[in-house]
């Protein structure tokens, strides 16, 4: 994790420095994660979670607290992890005494009460001069700026992210960069929300002496959901993820059936079961998805009913899946004839239940989405260097372990330059993705087609046969020559291959022997492949 000074700043950055910072967070996002499917939400993971967020922004101090409502229903903001910033012998009292359980904040007449009171994202570079300011007591640390972040599960605020002193101040674009974390903060305090009542459904029970079966299934469910969730957030894969939450929403009641529905792939406004079981129907179909929120459709035929529900189902629980970019799928639970199972159904343990599995399979979908675009070439979709490397670290490790050997081909546009000056350079832009569509539609199944900038593209072969690898380039470069720009002149490409063997050979050792063999291509008349011999050994010793 970076450190305060090498937090993000607010300069212009190029395209390779956010790369990084979506690495970064990403990895950030992945460490939380880890460490509660680990250790749970504990006291560490807290401030873990503060210090990850002061170290992304580069902020001098902060804190992450969860709202809540007094006797009278106001709100005010409980604190789960706090920067230690007392001042003098009472403020370190009063730290001592209260940090650990956490501190309550109930005077809203400050820049974090704005949030707390309405929900709104306060940017302040100036706190001293800001209007909403109360003041600061004597002693306290100086706020030179402030950013105070609401966290919502759906449409209710449920805590905020305060964080102050970063150097070069604040932008609201921040909330965006931070988005996994905060989303993992987020659903880390909506569960700290749920054990809340359940605790406090818990003491009510014990003093009232009552309702021991209902509170000893919300228990279960909660437990249920909780192991849920740490194998869905541990899912290596989207759908690892949804059978995971489909397995876990079977087991909340008795007689449920549940599937995930996605976006069919040739059409966005069909959904498709991909996980569990599920009949395909239409977006507009579904209450939950129209209104972007968990519904429940109870038997019989009601007009607030989803059209896509069997009516003889005892209830229907929908849950949008959904990032704040992209809401795609739905996570469905429903009991047919199933006794009892009604009632069970529509309380609220379990539809918080579904909320939450729903919400842990769209923390993966968006940790793929954002590893994805980290590891893609904007403008063509291809693997970037980054995902080549990754690549060719795997096939290393690999023939090390004893499989065969692969290929390395550079693919090179003959004359490109001419192409730019004479169409412009958005027609070049134009020839480099359909030259890269032409490329992907030749490979096999475990190859790798990357574009490494310009014109340059680099192929991974799974295999190292001579033959196969010849065969590939040559429909690699007719593949090219299809491709014909409007009024300007043909394309062609040159190729340079080679073999890479067992014996300690290194990616740059192929990198620079296919290069000189795609210049010998060229030199020799270009559109045509140049394949050289195996780097290493053939065969292992």
């Amino acid at each position: 994790m970076r450190n305060a000074d090498a937090g993000m700043q607010s300069a212009p950055v190029t395209a390779e420095q956010e790369r990084d910072r979506l690495i970064a967070v990403l990895t950030a996002q992945g460490e939380l994660q880890d460490l509660y499917i680990r250790n749970g939400a504990d006291r560490a993971w807290w401030d873990a979670a503060l210090r990850t967020v002061i170290a992304l922004t580069g902020s001098q101090f902060g804190f992450i607290g969860r709202i809540e409502d007094d006797e009278h229903g106001d709100p005010y903001l409980h604190s789960l992890s706090i920067t230690d910033i007392a001042w003098n012998e009472w403020s370190r009292q009063v730290f001592d005494d209260f940090a650990a359980d956490g501190l309550d904040f109930r005077n809203l007449n400050s820049l974090f009460g704005v949030t707390v009171a309405t929900g709104e994202l306060v940017v302040s570079d100036d706190p001293a001069t800001d209007p909403r300011r109360c003041g600061l007591p004597p002693g306290h640390p100086p706020l030179d700026s402030y950013m105070g972040i609401p966290l919502r599960e759906g449409d209710d605020l449920i805590g905020m992210v305060g964080m102050a002193n970063r150097v070069g101040g604040y932008d609201a674009s921040l909330t965006d960069e931070l988005r996994p974390v905060l989303s993992v903060i987020a659903a880390m305090v909506a569960r700290e929300r749920v054990e809340r009542r359940a605790a406090a459904a818990t003491a009510v029970v014990e003093e009232l002496g009552s309702a021991v079966e209902h509170l000893t299934r919300a228990e279960q469910q909660r437990l249920i959901v909780d192991d849920a969730v740490r194998a869905i957030l541990a899912a290596g894969s989207l759908f690892e993820a949804g059978s995971a939450a489909v397995a876990a929403a079977q087991k909340l009641a008795p007689g449920v059936t549940a599937g995930v529905m996605a976006e069919g792939p040739d059409d966005p406004q069909r959904l498709i079961c991909v996980n569990g079981s599920g009949e395909a129907f239409d977006r507009t179909d579904c209450q939950a998805l129209q209104g972007g929120q968990l519904h429940v459709s109870l038997p019989g035929l009601r007009l607030d009913s989803c059209r896509h529900v069997d009516p003889l189902n005892a209830v229907t629980l929908c849950c949008p899946i959904a990032t704040e970019d992209d809401e795609f799928g739905l996570l469905i639970c429903c009991a047919r004839d199933a006794e009892g199972s009604g009632d069970g159904l529509r309380g609220t343990e379990l539809a918080e239940s579904v909320d939450r599995l729903a919400g842990a399979v769209a923390q993966v979908a968006l940790r793929e989405d954002i590893a994805s675009h980290a590891l893609r070439d904007p403008l063509t979709g291809l693997a970037n260097r980054r995902a080549l490397l990754q690549a060719v670290e795997r096939r290393l490790r690999r023939i090390d372990a004893g499989a065969r050997p692969f290929g390395v081909m550079i693919v090179d546009l003959d004359d490109f330059k001419d192409i730019n000056d004479q169409l412009g350079h958005a027609v070049g832009d134009e020839v480099l993705v359909s030259v890269a569509t032409a490329l992907a539609s030749t490979v096999r199944e475990g190859d790798v087609v990357a574009r490494l900038g310009g014109d340059e593209f680099v192929v991974l072969l799974e295999s190292g046969d001579p033959n196969v690898i010849a065969a590939a380039g040559q429909r690699m470069v007719d593949a090219v020559s299809a491709v014909a720009p409007a009024g300007g002149p043909g394309i062609s490409a040159s190729a340079g291959a080679v073999p890479v063997g067992w014996g300690g050979v290194g990616w740059d050792d192929a990198y620079q022997r296919a290069d000189a063999l795609l210049y010998e291509a060229k030199a020799a008349g270009k559109s045509q492949v140049a394949l050289g011999p195996m780097i290493g050994m053939a065969e292992q010793e």
